[in-house]
């Protein structure tokens, strides 16, 4: 549904996207990406995983993705857009499905990130060499219920810095705590990544060395340009 990458520009930032289904030659996953200029300039960037892989999570990923790229023209806050969003699909979607996501906008005149986030993995922010999980702003999945709020998040970026966007199928493994997979990751991130937002994607899959997984796996990196 997308391709295994891709690389360009949103205004002073760098993206590059590695996005992975499962079980591996499967063509249909339920993360989703977008990445995209808003209505008021600014750079948003959104990474989502419906429950489940093959026919239906692409579906259901296919219909939240465009219902999320047609409220993001409002220029509305990411936390505004979450709220929106669960509200659709806890009206749509079966009761069982449910979703996290994280949605960003990032300025263009002086870079600074405003994120908001459903149940979803934190995102890494790598400066000067030093990686480090962001603290999350407070939200619910999208489908848990239709009074769900979320919260916004605020982080000053700086030319140089790489913001990491990711599913679980980065950090999750059968039978492993969590918190060792956000070790891991946060030790491939660490240390140089490259001069790109490609070589960055290739430097934390390398060093992580990912296994064949049963889960999905997409990576975004973002690297903040001078302006």
């Amino acid at each position: 549904m997308f391709p295994p990458s891709a690389v360009f520009r949103l205004g002073r930032y760098e993206v590059a996207v590695r996005y992975r289904p499962a079980p591996p030659g499967e063509r249909l996953g339920g993360d989703w990406y977008d990445a995209r200029i808003g209505a008021d300039g600014s750079a948003v960037v959104v990474i989502g995983d419906v429950a489940g892989h093959g026919l239906g999570a692409a579906a259901a990923m296919m219909r939240i993705g465009s219902a999320l790229r047609g409220l993001s023209v409002t220029g509305l806050p990411a936390n505004s857009l979450l709220g929106y969003l669960n509200q659709l699909v806890c009206s749509d979607e079966c009761p069982e499905r449910i979703v996290s996501a994280i949605v960003c906008r990032l300025g263009q005149d002086q870079p600074a990130l405003r994120w908001a986030q459903a149940g979803h993995p934190p995102p890494v922010l790598v400066s000067a060499g030093a990686a480090r999980l962001l603290d999350r702003p407070s939200g619910l999945l999208l489908g848990t219920t239709p009074a769900a709020e979320y919260d916004l998040g605020h982080h000053d970026l700086a030319a140089g810095d790489v913001l990491l966007l990711y599913t679980d199928g980065l950090v999750e493994r059968r039978g492993q705590d969590i918190r060792a997979g956000f070790g891991a990751l946060l030790s491939a991130a660490g240390g140089g990544l490259g001069e790109t937002a490609a070589e960055a994607t290739e430097a934390v899959l390398s060093r992580l060395g990912l296994p064949p997984t049963d889960d999905d796996v997409c990576l975004i990196a973002l690297k903040v340009g001078g302006g």
